[in-house]
Formats: C-alpha cells, structure tokens, sequence
C-alpha cells in the first residue's frame, strides 16, 4: 500500500472515528422522541413479523404516507440484533457516515484531501446533522442517498465527463431517494442540475449528465413499488400519498406545519452550529467584483451553490414547513465552507471578515451557553450541573478559538471548532437525555403502567395524547379521553383502570368525588393513576 492510500485510508478511520462519536455513541440511550420515530420503528417492526416489504402496516393497518426505504433498511437489522431504539437508528446514523463520506471525496477530488476532510467534519460535527443522523426516521436515508447521487452528477456535470458506471450508479440512488420520501427527491434534482445549466453559460453539463437514460434508470428503481403498492391498496393509496401527503402538503396547511417563508434560514443557522458562525468566509473578498464577474464563477463552487440553495428556495415556497425539510442543503454548504476555511488556511488570511467570524462564533456560543443553563432549568427542572456542563462544552472552546484566531491561528482555530462540535454532542448525549427522555418521551411511564396493570385492566389517557406511549405500551391505549364527563362515563363502564395524565388534570381526577385514585407512579410531568369507581354511600 503506497503513502497516497495509506494516506486516504488514515481520514476514512478518522471521519469513521469521529462518527462513532457523534453519531453512535448511546445511539439507544434517549427513548423514541415525538410522533415520528416510534411510528416509523413500529411499521419496520410490523412488516417484518408479516413478511410483507410493499405496503407498510401500523397496528396491522396500511400506512401509507411514506415510502419504505427506511423500513427495507431497518427490517433486516431488526431480524439480526432485535427490537430496540439503538437497533431502529442504526440505518440512518450508517447513511449519515455515508453522506459525509461522499463530501469528502468530493472534496478530495475537486479541490483537496483536507478540504473534503474538513466538509465531512463539518457535517458530522453539526448539532443538526447528527441529530437527524441519530433519529428513526427517513429523513436521512433520503439525505444520504441524493448526496452520493448529487456528487456523482457534480463531478460529471463540472468535469463534462464521468465514466458510465458512476453515473448507472447515481441515477440508481436517486431511485432509492424517491424510496426514501417521495418524488420530491426527482424534483430537487431536476432543479439543481437546471439551475446550473441556466447560469453556467460554457454548457456540456446536461450531455455529460445523461440525463434521459439516467432517468430512465432512476424509474427503473422506484416505480415498481409505486405500482406493487398501489396493486395492493388501490386508489387510496393514490389519495394519501400524492394528494394528502405531498400535494396538500406543500399547498396548504392542511397537517398544520405553516411556518413564514424565511423559516429555513435560521434552521440552517441553527442545524450546522458550531460551524454556522464561520458563515461569513463564504462571501468573497469583493462582492461587487464577484457578481460584476458572474458568468467566471468556479464552475464547482457554482454547483455546490445551486445544489444548497434550489432545496432552500423550493421548501420555502412550501405552505408546510417542518426542519428536516433543509438536510439536503447541508452537505453542499458544508463542502462550500470546508474548501473556504482551506484557503483562508492555505493563504494566511485574516481581514475584517476573519474578525466578524471570531466575533459571531464567541456572541452565538455565549448565547448558546446561556439559553442551555436557563431551558434546562426552567422548561425541564433539571438541577443547574447539567446545563452549566454543557454551557462548558460551547463556551469554554469558543473561548479558545477567539483567542487562537485574534493571533492568526487559523488552523488551530478550525481544529478547536470541529472540537467544540464533538464536544457538545459528547456532552449532550450524557447530560441532555435524561430531561429529554422525561419530558419528550414517555417510555418510563408506560414501563411503569405495563408493570402494576392487572389483567385485562384498560389504560387510558385523559386530556393527553403521545404517540410514543401507545409505542411503549404496546399499542393498549384503550381510549383517549379528553373532558371530565366522559371519564365518568368511563368510568360507569369500567369500575378500574389506569390512567395517564399530566400533573394539572392529574390533580382534577383526584378531586373528582365519584372516583377513588390512587397514584402508581409519574415521569416527568406526567402521572400514572389508578381510578375506581367510588360507590355510592362510600365517604359519607
């Protein structure tokens, strides 16, 4: 093996080791959050036990909003290690390396081995990035495979030459990509590579691209499911997954995730920290020059940008809004800022750009620092050591970068950001999941419900509704009860059950006179009662 491979092998092993922190560690350690992972690891868990890889099954019922990527990717996992929370991210966080792989040879090609090393860094360093890395949920087996697909397509599209098999390959991922969420993936192709043909005036980009053959092939992938799901399910399929789920989606509010049209901004501002204060490397030195000279730009720079701002623009049109919309913008800006922060490394410069950059880093992690010891304390009761640790993990690096980069360390500075990056996510992973999982998950409550519950003896909710408690009970949840009235009607037609609650209309239950409760156990802001009818005369 000669120095080049010896070389290239050495940033795989630190990309994969800096991965195995970010992404991996106590993967399993904070239980399903939100509405999402429980219901996705559900349907992988589901079609698996039926053996059935074409139409998706929620509590034996076909769900079809999603397509199935991830549940192909999860399914087999489940087979070999188990149920578990670690066993359901285990997909994503694996295409998550595979995406910042994928920059990095991007970058390696294009430009440098450090620039590439320093865009994968990025990403697996971002507080965003890894969080949907770490998540059950397709958002990043979609990222994942349009990124290896869009950087095959960039090198052809910049180089007007690829060799066949890159580009088979490409198209052939951007087929999994509609199978990771839809055809949005195709969308958002089209207008990258459209964008880049328009303003890129020295042309070849479309010929070099193969586009119709190519297209051909990404068909090829995903239209058979389309048409095995529709054979099995019909129109409705037509009704819930185009209509509902996409169309409706995107025009209206109809699934209640209306959000301004400048939304994605501060998402992205927010998801690639600690990296998103270095920003302002990206403007170039003279903006009046840089855009008197468009038609000049560095055809790979020009790319990059398209591939970031066509997915930010077409979301922004979007009635409905949710953050992990913008992961396919990430990879590019990562690479964009990776090659910059280079050449401020390989030239020496400083300048008053460099200034702003140290200032917004140290500003931004003060801010940050601060809001993590106050929302810790005031929005999840946690005692003040875990917000002041990681209050710690931001500042006390930011510190350290500000200092390096005011005497023009601008290397050191880098490493010790890609350090405060690691070190935030080390540290949220062990003093951010216990508030989290209290407060944002109900797997304890429910563990504690599943244990004292007699046989036969319904679970309930009252005035509270949480999609990973009907995870964590086995789907038992016997009715969601939402007034007083109809819990005692409830409970005229079951003289005992449970009930979970949070502690306000806990406390309402308890003052109820035709019920006698009794609490069993509490999580967080919930509480778990038993109920018994009271009979009458009982009390006088």
């Amino acid at each position: 093996m000669d120095r080049t491979i010896r070389h290239r092998a050495g940033q795989y092993l630190l990309l994969t080791a800096v991965a195995a922190c970010t992404l991996f560690l106590r993967l399993g350690g904070l239980p399903f959050l939100g509405a999402d992972e429980p219901r996705y690891a559900r349907i992988a868990e589901e079609m698996g036990r039926a053996g059935n890889w074409v139409t998706p099954l929620l509590e034996g019922h076909p769900w079809l909003e999603k397509p199935p990527l991830y549940y192909w990717i999860t399914i087999p996992l489940y087979r070999v290690f188990g149920v578990s929370e670690a066993v359901a991210r285990i997909g994503p966080a694996l295409c998550a390396l595979a995406a910042c792989v994928a920059v990095f040879q991007l970058g390696a090609k294009w430009w440098s081995r450090m620039a590439g090393l320093l865009g994968g860094s990025i990403l697996l360093t971002s507080v965003g990035f890894c969080a949907f890395g770490r998540s059950a949920s397709p958002d990043m087996p979609l990222t994942a495979t349009f990124t290896v697909a869009m950087a095959f397509l960039a090198d052809a599209a910049v180089q007007c030459r690829l060799q066949a098999w890159k580009l088979w390959i490409a198209y052939v991922l951007l087929g999994l990509a509609i199978l990771a969420k839809g055809p949005a993936a195709l969308i958002l192709a089209a207008g990258i590579v459209l964008m880049f043909w328009v303003m890129d005036e020295r042309g070849g980009s479309l010929g070099a691209m193969r586009v119709l053959p190519g297209l051909a092939i990404c068909l090829l992938v995903s239209v058979p499911w389309f048409w095995l799901v529709f054979r099995e399910n019909g129109f409705s399929f037509i009704s819930v997954f185009f209509v509902n789920h996409h169309l409706a989606r995107y025009v209206s509010d109809l699934h209640h995730h209306e959000q301004p049209v400048y939304f994605f901004l501060p998402v992205l501002f927010g998801f690639l920290y600690p990296w998103s204060a270095w920003f302002p490397l990206l403007l170039p030195a003279s903006l009046q020059s840089w855009i008197r000279n468009w038609r000049h730009w560095d055809r790979r720079t020009l790319f990059l940008a398209c591939w970031a701002l066509f997915p930010l623009l077409f979301f922004s049109l979007s009635t409905s809004k949710l953050p992990g919309y913008i992961l396919p913008s990430m990879p590019p800006v990562a690479l964009l800022l990776g090659q910059s922060v280079c050449a401020r490394i390989r030239n020496r410069e400083a300048g008053k750009v460099w200034s702003v950059t140290l200032w917004m880093s140290l500003i931004v992690s003060t801010a940050a620092a601060g809001a993590f010891v106050v929302v810790l304390r005031n929005e999840y009761g946690a005692a003040w050591v875990p917000g002041a640790c990681l209050a710690a993990a931001v500042l006390l690096p930011a510190l350290l970068v500000f200092w390096m980069g005011r005497r023009g360390r601008v290397k050191a500075a880098v490493l010790t950001t890609a350090a405060q990056g690691l070190m935030l996510l080390l540290a949220l992973t062990q003093f951010a999941f216990g508030p989290l999982a209290a407060f944002h998950s109900t797997r304890e409550i429910a563990r504690q419900a599943l244990a004292v519950a007699a046989a036969g003896e319904p679970v309930v909710t009252y005035c509270f509704f949480h999609h990973t408690l009907r995870y964590y009970t086995g789907y038992r949840i016997g009715a969601n009860i939402v007034d007083a009235p109809s819990l005692l009607q409830y409970a005229g037609e079951h003289p005992e059950f449970l009930v979970v609650a949070e502690t306000p209309r806990a406390q309402e239950i308890e003052r109820m006179p035709e019920l006698s409760v009794t609490q069993l156990g509490a999580q967080g802001k919930l509480r778990l009662l038993r109920v018994r009818r009271q009979e009458p005369g009982v009390g006088f």
